[in-house]
C-alpha cells in the first residue's frame, strides 16, 4: 500500500514538472523576437570629454580681423572619440584679446569701451579693400590727395598716412590742407590712438616688460610720458603692469605747431600730423612766437599772477576762480622771440568762450578735455612748441 502511494507521488511531481518546462519553453520561443517596447528608457553612458568649442563660420569678417599678439589654437575644431551623441549646435566664436577675453571685431578706437588694463598689444593686418572703412568721397581736386584717399579705401593705412604727410609739409591751399588734415586726423585714429599696430609702423615699437620695470622707466626710453602708454594700451592702472607684457609704445616725442592766425594747435608724432585743438592767445600779439621746449607738467596747479596783473591773489588748486583749469604745461624759449621768456605755458580754462579769440596775457589756453589729453603726451625736456604767425 505505502509503495503504491509513493508511485503515484512520484508520477505526478514529474508530470508537474513536465507541463512547468513546457509552458517555460513556449513562453521563450514567442517573446524572444519580439522588440523592446517604445516607452522602455535608454540609458547613456557618460563620456568624461571636455568640452571644445566649435567655429562656425568660414566667410571672411565684415571688419577688419584683430589677431591677438600671441596667437592660439582655442579655437581648432575637434570631435570628442567614440561619440554616438549628435553633434550640438555650431557656435560662433568672437575674436579674442591677448588674455582670451571675448571682444567686438573691428579696432578699439580711442573712446572705445573695450579697453583694458593689461595693455596687451594686438596687430591688426590691413584689411581687404572691401572691409576697409570707406572715406566719404568729398574731394578738393587734389589729385594727389585723391589717391592717398584711395590708399586708404584698399587698406594702406601707413602708406596713405606717409604720402598725406609729406604732402602737407610741402605746402597746400587752405582747402586742400584741411582736408588732408582731415584724412591723417581718421588714420590717426586707426593707427595712433589705439593698441593696435597695422603691419610695420615705424611710429611704433612693441616693447616686452622687463622685471623691474615700470611706465616712468618705459616712457622715458621713448621719450613719452607714462599717460601716454597708458592711453594707447587702454591701461587704467599703472600697478598692474606685469613681467612680459607687450606694449605698443610711440617713437616719441610729440610736438605741437601753434598757427596763431588760425587759433589752431596741431600736434605731430615726429613728422607726422596726428590732430589739431582750437586754443586762444594773448592778446595784443600777447603769445610770443618762436621755439619752446616743455619744462614741467602740473595737474591741478596754483596760479601765480604774473606782474604785470592787477589782481595779485594766488588761486589755490581747485578753486573755481582759477584760470589755468586743471592741466598746466609749462614752457621755456629756446629760439626767436621766445628765449628768455618764462612764466609762459599751455593750459585749460575756465572761460571756453575765449578760445579761438586773443584773450589771454599771453599763455596758450584749451579746452579743459583738449589739454588733458595734449598734457598726456607732451614730454617734459623733449617735447617741443613751434609758435609761428
Amino acid at each position: 500500500m505505502r509503495k503504491s502511494i509513493r508511485r503515484r507521488r512520484r508520477t505526478a511531481i514529474f508530470a508537474f514538472c513536465c507541463v512547468a518546462s513546457l509552458a517555460g519553453v513556449g513562453y521563450w520561443f514567442t517573446h524572444r523576437q519580439s522588440p523592446p517596447s517604445a516607452s522602455a528608457p535608454r540609458v547613456a553612458t557618460p563620456l568624461n570629454v571636455a568640452p571644445t568649442p566649435v567655429v562656425a563660420s568660414t566667410n571672411p569678417p565684415t571688419a577688419p580681423a584683430l589677431l591677438s599678439a600671441e596667437t592660439s589654437d582655442a579655437g581648432s575644431t575637434a570631435t570628442p572619440p567614440n561619440s554616438s551623441a549628435e553633434p550640438a549646435a555650431e557656435e560662433i566664436l568672437k575674436p579674442r584679446d591677448g588674455r582670451g577675453v571675448e571682444s567686438a571685431t573691428g579696432p578699439p578706437g580711442p573712446n572705445s569701451d573695450r579697453r583694458d588694463d593689461t595693455g596687451g598689444t594686438i596687430e591688426r593686418k590691413p584689411p581687404p579693400a572691401t572691409d576697409s572703412p570707406q572715406i566719404e568721397p568729398v574731394s578738393s581736386g587734389n589729385a594727389s590727395i585723391d589717391a592717398s584717399r584711395q590708399l586708404m579705401n584698399a587698406g594702406k593705412w601707413i602708406e596713405a598716412r606717409r604720402q598725406l604727410s609729406d604732402l602737407l609739409s610741402r605746402g597746400l591751399k587752405p582747402a586742400e590742407q584741411n582736408e588732408a588734415r582731415a584724412l591723417l586726423t581718421q588714420l590717426a585714429q586707426e593707427t595712433v590712438f589705439n593698441r593696435t599696430i597695422i603691419g610695420d609702423d615705424p611710429l611704433f615699437a612693441t616693447h616686452v616688460v622687463q622685471p623691474g620695470e615700470n611706465l616712468t622707466v618705459i616712457g622715458s626710453k621713448f621719450k613719452v610720458p607714462p599717460e601716454a602708454i597708458m592711453l594707447i594700451n587702454g591701461i587704467a592702472d599703472a600697478r598692474k603692469l606685469r613681467a612680459d607684457q607687450k606694449l605698443k609704445v610711440p617713437q616719441g616725442p610729440f610736438h605741437v605747431r601753434i598757427i596763431k592766425s588760425d587759433f589752431r594747435l596741431d600736434v605731430y608724432l615726429a613728422d607726422t600730423y596726428i590732430r589739431s585743438f582750437r586754443v586762444g592767445l594773448g592778446s595784443q600779439g600777447g603769445t610770443p612766437e618762436g621755439a619752446w621746449r616743455v619744462k614741467e607738467r602740473l595737474e591741478n596747479p596754483t596760479y601765480y599772477p604774473p606782474a604785470s596783473a592787477t589782481d595779485k591773489r594766488i588761486i589755490a588748486p581747485d578753486d573755481p576762480a582759477n584760470p589755468l583749469g586743471e592741466r598746466w604745461i609749462g614752457l621755456e624759449g629756446v629760439e626767436g622771440d621766445a628765449v628768455g621768456r618764462d612764466g609762459y605755458g599751455i593750459h585749460g580754462t575756465i572761460e571756453p568762450d575765449s578760445i579761438g579769440k586773443a584773450e589771454s596775457a599771453g599763455c596758450v589756453r584749451m579746452h579743459n578735455e583738449d589739454v588733458a589729453l595734449l598734457f598726456k603726451l607732451m614730454m617734459p625736456g623733449h617735447s617741443r612748441v613751434a609758435i609761428g604767425p
